[in-house]
């Protein structure tokens, strides 16, 4: 009974962390925000800020897409092949696709948290005005993407582990001895 149960439990994570780790990238993919700055005179300018215009949110999108397919490609022979006979040089696959997506989100994240302390004139900018200041949904929606993208992260470790367990009490009985 223990093994399904640790089977449910890392199915749940999987599901979790494949739409977790989706809607973190769309999320950011869809961050943009057109500024209207007030200038003293007539004339008022505009610009607009993007998620393109920083090449660690492109990042963030393209490895929040490629742990995506990672996670789903995981998710599919965790749930349909069941015995783990699926091996490319001599290493079982889902091991292999779990650390693949960790390592793109806990990425993706930083650099998502990086950017924003930048852009946002944290500690370490040290400037007075930011975009932030004129964007602030611009940099609100890069902080849920990326607290959405480090709950995708969590989410694939706790999978792993649980699958770990899925293979009973024994060490004779887990997948993924190697």
């Amino acid at each position: 009974m223990a093994e399904e149960v640790w089977k449910a439990l890392s199915l749940l994570f999987r599901i979790a962390a494949l739409g977790l780790s989706l809607a973190a990238a769309i999320v950011m993919a869809t961050a943009s925000q057109l500024v209207i700055g007030g200038g003293g005179g007539h004339e008022s300018s505009s610009y607009s800020v993007s998620f393109g215009q920083y090449n660690a949110l492109r990042y963030f999108v393209a490895a929040g897409a490629i742990s995506a397919v990672c996670s789903a490609a995981a998710l599919y022979l965790f749930a349909v092949r069941a015995d783990f006979t699926v091996v490319v040089v001599s290493l079982p696959l889902v091991p292999v696709l779990d650390a693949a997506a960790q390592g793109f989100l806990f990425s993706a994240a930083g650099a998502a948290f990086a950017t924003r302390d930048v852009v946002g004139g944290g500690t370490s900018a040290g400037r007075g005005s930011s975009v932030c200041d004129a964007a602030g949904a611009f940099c609100g929606r890069v902080t849920v993407a990326a607290a959405v993208c480090a709950f995708a992260a969590v989410s694939v470790a706790t999978a792993a582990l649980a699958s770990r367990d899925a293979g009973g009490g024994s060490s004779e009985g887990r997948r993924f001895e190697w």
